[in-house]
């Protein structure tokens, strides 16, 4: 136990004497030597300095002659000169050296040791310490997303990074708007992440929302992580994410008036933002087809502003009954109640297959592009859809109409000519029948009344 407690005492001992910034009292030989180290402690990567201060205490001192002699080569690098000659010191005077080093930047956290030898009046050996803290491992690697909408709610991702050795315990992650405009939902702007893993991340769910107020553009928002090293020394972390304050804006579509020449929109911006150089257009699309142009520019809306956009649509399947005319594939006339050659007929069923009526094989949905400048300067796209009932569709032209109930087919052939003609046909040939079967019945008739009398002429000329 007796040789324990010596051991230990002895340890006390040195620590004492070479401590970081302290002094050594070389009073016996007259000379004075303290070190300070600057910065205190030193991170991975920079530059330090160890500054020894030399003090005469009596009488001039001369051959002063400071080396250092002993140090860690792979972890504190000399930057310039190590041997200094200082000459000679008078009574109370005093002179300090700096020594300039370098730490790497994959240093590991720790206390390093320098030992210096001071000759002058004699030999003084004393050692420097020297503090490197752990490396700045922890990093905002993402952000996302970076666009958030004036007065909704949205949830930022923040990608926080443990680029150390060693797992990090109770990081007091600490975000804020300088203005105030951008505000936490739910929660404060203070979040404790309890562990992140040595060479591994978290994800930082945000909730946040632009107040009304505030105008498009990208704002900062200023995030501060703080956290403890191994060496017990608290590392704060200052980062700045930039954040966009969406400059999109939204739009509503309402069919105004339609007629059989000009369909008429109402574009409503329905954002909150002002959309500049605001062009509508119908793009190609199955149903509908526009004659003329089929873009307009509208100019600028502001918000909550709406305007008229005129276009000539045809509907390419119309919903509707009607009078137009109708085209059938063509035929080959093979009897006599087909119609005159050079006719599309091909058969009496296609003549109600193709009879279309209201919501019957056709879309009513148009789209309508709208093309616009945003706040950023940025040409956005967006489409929309608007629904053409039965009873708004009715204004427009048609391309291809079905047959109604006098539809008029080629050649002046018209579907009640037709059976018309079938109709007196089969009568004539009724009556053709009738008047063979007639005239047939007569002449037998006539033969059976002469040859019922046949002697009568004989008669006559006997007498």
């Amino acid at each position: 136990m007796k040789k324990i407690n010596y051991v230990i005492t002895s340890v006390l001992s040195c620590l004492l004497l070479f401590n970081t910034i302290g002094s050594y009292n070389a009073s016996a030989a007259g000379l004075q030597v303290t070190f300070t180290t600057n910065p205190q402690i030193v991170a991975p990567g920079t530059n330090g300095y160890i500054q020894v201060n030399l003090r005469s205490t009596g009488a001039t001192i001369s051959g002063i002659y400071i080396t250092a002699t002993s140090w860690d080569p792979t972890i504190v690098i000399p930057q310039g000169n190590w041997e200094v000659d200082v000459g000679s010191l008078e009574g109370g005077e005093s002179y300090s050296i700096l020594y300039e080093f370098k730490i790497p930047s994959n240093a590991a956290p720790g206390l390093y040791q320098v030992l210096f030898e001071i000759r002058g009046s004699g030999s003084i050996r004393q050692t420097a310490v020297i503090q490197v803290q752990d490396a700045t491992v922890v990093d905002i690697t993402s952000v996302n997303p970076t666009e958030i909408s004036i007065g909704q709610s949205t949830t930022i991702l923040f990608n926080i990074s443990n680029n150390g050795g060693i797992s990090l315990q109770n990081l007091q992650f600490t975000w804020e708007d300088p203005n105030s405009l951008i505000l936490p939902v739910g929660t404060d702007n203070r979040i404790t992440i309890p562990l992140i893993g040595a060479e591994n991340y978290t994800e930082i769910p945000v909730v946040l929302i632009a107040s009304s107020g505030i105008s498009p553009g990208v704002y900062p928002l200023t995030i501060l992580i703080q956290y403890y090293d191994q060496t017990g020394e608290k590392q704060t972390v200052n980062s700045t994410v930039g954040l966009q304050i969406s400059g999109r804006t939204t739009f509503d579509i309402v069919l105004q008036t339609s007629t059989t020449s000009t369909t008429t929109f109402a574009v409503v911006n329905t954002g909150a933002n002002t959309a500049s150089s605001v062009v509508v257009s119908i793009p190609q699309q199955p149903a509908y087809t526009t004659s003329g142009t089929s873009s307009t520019s509208v100019g600028n809306l502001d918000a909550g502003d709406y305007t008229l956009a005129s276009f000539s649509l045809t509907s390419t399947t119309s919903n509707r009954t009607g009078n137009g005319t109708m085209q059938f594939p063509s035929f080959n006339r093979t009897g006599m109640n087909a119609p005159p050659s050079g006719g599309n007929f091909t058969g009496r069923q296609n003549m109600f297959t193709n009879q279309s009526f209201f919501g019957m094989g056709s879309s009513s949905v148009l789209v309508v592009q709208i093309a616009y400048t945003d706040m950023f300067g940025i040409r956005q796209t967006i489409q929309k859809q608007v629904n053409l009932s039965s009873g708004t569709m009715s204004g427009f032209s048609s391309r291809s109409t079905t047959q109604g109930t006098s539809g008029t087919f080629p050649n002046g052939f018209s579907s009640q000519s037709q059976t018309s003609d079938q109709s007196n046909s089969l009568m004539y040939i009724a009556i053709g029948v009738i008047g063979i079967i007639v005239i047939v019945a007569v002449i037998q008739l006539a033969r059976k009344k002469k040859l019922s009398n046949p002697f009568k002429s004989d008669k006559g000329r006997k007498e």
